[in-house]
């Protein structure tokens, strides 16, 4: 199977960085990343069955229609479950691609995907992006306001998830649980050989020193290109919030972009978001989420060796 050359995952943490990162390195001529950046296959703990209504809805479908159309176009997110489905994802990787591979944000979050992917890829390279875990929860509550998954300030937000009757990838937003990462570090250590796994700082991202010691760790023999930071997920929100929150709870949203030519889509985008009054991360907000992380900051510290007291900083 053309699966069995992967040997890169890049696995998260959600709004930390992996956007950027996928970017770059799929420009690189040694570097096949899945067009289907986040194929979330081998996180087996997540049941798409379960998902909620609203998140279902805004996910796309037709995965065989998907495959079938080659070669493969971009596209964020999709649950791949079938291994030949998941194997046509990397079909496209030629033999001067040393680095073959995929980001699946999900996979820092599963309690199962380490042990997936070492069973089958145990030489496989892991790739982790941290961030400051309340400035990730507030870039998490921007995206989920900005797609119409929330109209609720910050903390009702952040308390409403928090009391989710059945909370899970796709079920719920796990604000504070995509920014707990002490253990879900630890699942991933514990699995691979030492310097198997790379930890990087969201706050690195724009040092050089950080790309190229990336593209050593990765046995690259050029460096790593540049890419156009207008590229990534960029914070938003809706001219029309309501409307928005009403077209994402249908699926209206979703389908109606998929029948939008990419040019069309991209006009469309530009006029329906705007990044004027954005509401910014205040300090009084930011005092009443940090007990949520101080024990796991202090701990993620002691796992990788880094010190992070400045997160712990009021």
């Amino acid at each position: 199977m053309v699966a069995s050359r992967l040997n890169f995952f890049l696995i998260g943490a959600p709004k930390a960085g992996t956007t950027l990162i996928h970017a770059r390195l799929s420009r690189h001529p040694e570097v096949f990343l899945s067009p289907l950046k986040e194929p979330n296959h081998y996180a087996t703990d997540i049941d798409p069955a379960r998902f909620s209504a609203v998140f279902r809805a805004n996910v796309p479908g037709d995965l065989d229609g998907y495959l079938a159309d080659r070669p493969l176009k971009p596209r964020q997110i999709g649950f791949v479950q079938d291994p030949e489905h998941y194997s046509a994802l990397f079909e496209g990787a030629e033999e001067a691609h040393r680095v073959v591979g995929e980001c699946s944000t999900s996979y820092l979050w599963s309690a199962e995907a380490a042990a997936n992917v070492a069973a089958a890829h145990p030489d496989a390279r892991i790739l982790v992006v941290l961030r400051h875990p309340v400035e990730r929860l507030h870039s998490h509550w921007l995206m989920a306001r900005k797609y119409g998954f929330t109209r609720l300030p910050l903390l009702e937000a952040v308390e409403q998830d928090r009391a989710h009757p059945d909370p899970g990838w796709g079920r719920s937003e796990l604000f504070v649980e995509s920014s707990l990462y002490a253990d879900a570090l630890d699942r991933w250590l514990q699995t691979f050989p030492e310097g198997r796994v790379k930890v990087l700082l969201n706050e690195e991202l724009d040092d050089p020193a950080t790309w190229s010691g990336l593209a050593d760790w990765l046995g690259l023999d050029s460096a790593i290109p540049d890419v156009d930071r207008t590229e990534g997920n960029r914070a938003g929100r809706a001219r029309w919030e309501g409307l928005n929150a009403w077209l994402t709870r249908t699926g209206l949203k979703s389908r109606l972009g998929a029948l939008l030519p990419a040019g069309m889509k991209r006009k469309v985008s530009g006029a329906w978001y705007t990044e004027e009054g954005l509401d910014a991360l205040s300090d009084g907000d930011r005092r009443r989420l940090m007990p949520h992380f101080q024990e796991d900051i202090r701990t993620t510290a002691s796992r990788i060796g880094r010190n992070l007291d400045h997160w712990l900083a009021p």
